[in-house]
């Protein structure tokens, strides 16, 4: 992963803490998961990395990945959710913030965008 694209990634995350806005420019749907025994690990971490807000941190089965989709990425935003959903450790994040019922009620909104 390149500098520029963490410096992008930590500045979003830093703006959004630091200048909270009532309205949200967008919508925005995170998944954060960490090392999973599974065989379907390695596919999530290569759909993960595709996306541009990619980061990863931690080393070995400590390593957390975490990717964050708009509207117009939810096809991968579905794709990478099959994957990691069962995990015991996968976080689903609104706008960067955890808020209650993400897996339950706010990700099943940001499926209305995959009807054509």
């Amino acid at each position: 992963m390149d500098a520029k694209k963490d410096q992008e990634a930590i500045k979003a995350k830093l703006d959004s803490i630091l200048f909270p806005r009532t309205k949200a420019k967008s919508f925005k749907i995170t998944v954060r998961f960490g090392h999973h025994l599974s065989v379907s690990y390695k596919k999530a971490v290569e759909l993960a990395q595709r996306n541009p807000t990619y980061t990863e941190e931690g080393e070995g089965e400590w390593k957390k990945h975490e990717a964050t989709y708009t509207p117009e990425e939810v096809e991968e935003l579905f794709q990478l959710f099959n994957l990691v959903h069962e995990w015991e450790d996968t976080e689903i994040l609104v706008n960067h913030k955890k808020i209650p019922y993400g897996h339950q009620l706010w990700l099943l909104l940001m499926w209305f965008y995959r009807i054509k």
